[in-house]
């Protein structure tokens, strides 16, 4: 099997999209997008199709005019349940019925509904007598995969092969571990993939129960970056911006600017995620004498500014971005961005495991008996012959019938293509208008985009002026004002304490600032002998109130919001040793 094919993996939050070259050494991304994940579309693995989510796939190949015919998938589930095994050396093509035929003591389940596939990890011993295989045995509900091949067939492709992610990474990724001990951590929405990969051979494999999601929703939440209104567009911040705290300050939080106090809370909901790791580290060297030459990290985690620096921080291995593969030449394909996230979708195609989904077939075989054994056998032959008449008759009139019935449903077949062409004839006008429609929705959304990017609060400061002078006193005095996208800080003077007080209290009604982030600061005295006067001198500073979108604005980013399932396996540090395995 050759040619193009679509390569799928659909993630909590996004479903990642390549059209690619089928099983070639170096395999050419022609295609490449991302679509939503609408809540509860895939729970585990399991796939539960939504009218919705349909058709944003479908307007995704539209829209990148995809020419495959045939999908792959990249799956991870804690339901696929693995072992690593040894078998005799038999013939390559025996492996499968040797695998079969010990299936129920890899697995003491009940199999009958269940798929089972496997890799070959080496060959060990160098003897004929001595040699053995070393496998990865996986064995994946039936139920799991129904739900891929449903929606290959609502897609109209063809399945060409189901691959486990945890496979799919290594193919890709072990071109860059040659020699020496590689830990590969895949970073997604909701969980992360740990892979330890020891001179080009899989030595251990877990899944960490924590991922980038509540990370990326501070980031949209917080409104410090500007107005975010989707999983993509937090991404896309991440990546400009440094979104971490990398040295934490002994400031109180509420002395922060909006900025960084969004950091400190970033890196908050990244903890449970780089503790995870940390301790499969922990783990693992506890337990193998081979010590981790680099950690490498890869995925949507990988894209945040300074997330390899954070988990430096909790480590003593080097930690870098995987930023090229070996031989790919990937990031020809991927200029506008990191290609991290895209990495299962391009190693499925190289060396999939390929879980089949068979169909149960009855097996029914029809045996003519005799009511009597020495009748049936031992009988006039010309009752035989009669019976061969009518037999050949009956057949004769069904062939017949067939034959008629073939005529009327082809004429039939005929008419409603007829009828079907003279439609598309029809249609075909509408097609210069779809095309012109997503011309300008294009256009329109570029301009959005630039329009965002020139946002400020800056914009609203005419209203704060007049919000200012409608409110202070009369006889305060403002002595300097400055501002940022964050805050306002403005110099007063006034005649007595009681004078500033009533000042400090106005402020807290304005409606434009926060009122429990006001805070007062350079509070003096100056005494006029003179004039036998006071003057009270006082710098109040606080930060904007967020911006009240309008009913529409908030609908917008509804329908963008993109949502997950639940969480895969528990963190593994506290599990059974499963060296080689994948969860």
């Amino acid at each position: 099997m050759a040619g193009r094919v679509l390569s799928i993996e659909i993630g909590y939050s996004l479903t990642r999209v390549c059209e690619l070259d089928y099983k070639a050494k170096t395999p050419k991304v022609y295609k490449s997008f991302t679509v939503p994940t609408l809540d509860g579309v895939v729970n585990d693995g399991a796939l539960q199709l939504d009218t919705h989510y349909l058709e944003g796939l479908r307007g995704g190949m539209r829209e990148h005019n995809i020419k495959a015919k045939q999908v792959i998938f990249s799956i991870s589930s804690g339901k696929i349940a693995n072992r690593e095994v040894t078998i005799p050396f038999v013939k390559e093509n025996r492996i499968g019925d040797v695998v079969r035929a010990k299936a129920s003591e890899y697995f003491p389940m009940e199999l009958s509904q269940y798929e089972l596939a496997y890799t070959i990890l080496e060959t060990m011993g160098e003897e004929k007598g001595n040699k053995q295989y070393k496998l990865i045995v996986l064995a994946v509900p039936a139920a799991l995969l129904k739900g891929y091949y449903d929606l290959a067939a609502a897609l109209r492709l063809d399945v060409a092969a189901i691959d486990y992610a945890g496979n799919s990474l290594f193919q890709i990724v072990k071109k860059e571990c040659t020699t020496g001990t590689h830990l590969i951590a895949k970073i997604d929405e909701r969980s992360t993939l740990i892979m330890v990969i020891q001179d080009q051979k899989i030595a251990f494999t877990r899944n960490v129960a924590y991922g980038v999601d509540e990370a990326l929703q501070v980031v949209g939440d917080s409104a410090a970056w500007g107005t975010i209104r989707n999983i993509r567009q937090a991404i896309q911040i991440v990546e400009q911006n440094n979104c971490i705290e990398l040295e934490a300050g002994d400031r109180p939080l509420e002395a922060l600017s909006r900025e960084d106090a969004a950091k400190r809370h970033v890196t908050e909901a990244l903890a449970p995620m780089v503790g995870g790791i940390v301790r499969v580290i922990d783990y693992y060297i506890s337990r193998n004498p081979a010590v981790i030459d680099t950690v490498h990290i890869t995925g949507v985690g990988a894209n945040f500014l300074g997330m390899n620096d954070l988990l430096q921080k909790e480590i003593d291995y080097p930690v870098s971005i995987i930023k090229k593969v070996e031989g790919l030449n990937l990031e020809k394909y991927f200029k506008e961005g990191f290609f991290g996230e895209y990495l299962s979708c391009i190693g499925a195609v190289m060396a999939p495991v390929n879980f089949k989904l068979h169909e149960d077939k009855s097996k029914a075989k029809g045996k003519s008996a005799g009511k009597g054994g020495t009748s049936a056998v031992g009988g006039v032959s010309q009752g035989w012959t009669i019976f061969a008449w009518v037999l050949f008759a009956v057949g004769l009139l069904s062939a017949a019938g067939m034959t008629a019935f073939s005529i009327l449903t082809y004429l039939e077949a005929e008419k409603e293509n007829a009828e079907l062409k003279r439609q598309v004839e029809e249609l075909k006008p509408i097609v210069d208008v779809y095309n012109t429609y997503i011309d300008v929705k294009a256009e329109y959304n570029k301009v959005k985009a630039m329009y965002e990017i020139t946002e400020s609060r800056n914009d609203e400061l005419y209203e704060f002026l007049l919000e200012l002078e409608q409110k202070l006193p009369a006889d305060v005095n403002v002595v300097t004002f400055t501002t940022d996208r964050s805050q306002v800080t403005i110099t007063m003077n006034v005649s007595t304490k009681g004078e500033a007080a009533a000042t400090i209290e106005q402020l807290r009604t304005f409606e434009s600032l926060l009122p429990e982030s006001i805070t007062v600061t350079a509070v003096t005295e100056e005494v006029d002998e003179e004039n036998n006067s006071i003057t009270v001198n006082f710098t109040v500073a606080a930060l904007y109130a967020p911006v009240n979108h309008g009913d529409e604005e908030v609908e917008e980013a509804a329908e963008g919001e993109d949502a997950a399932g639940s969480t895969e396996n528990a963190d593994a540090a506290g599990g059974a040793d499963n060296s080689g395995a994948a969860q």
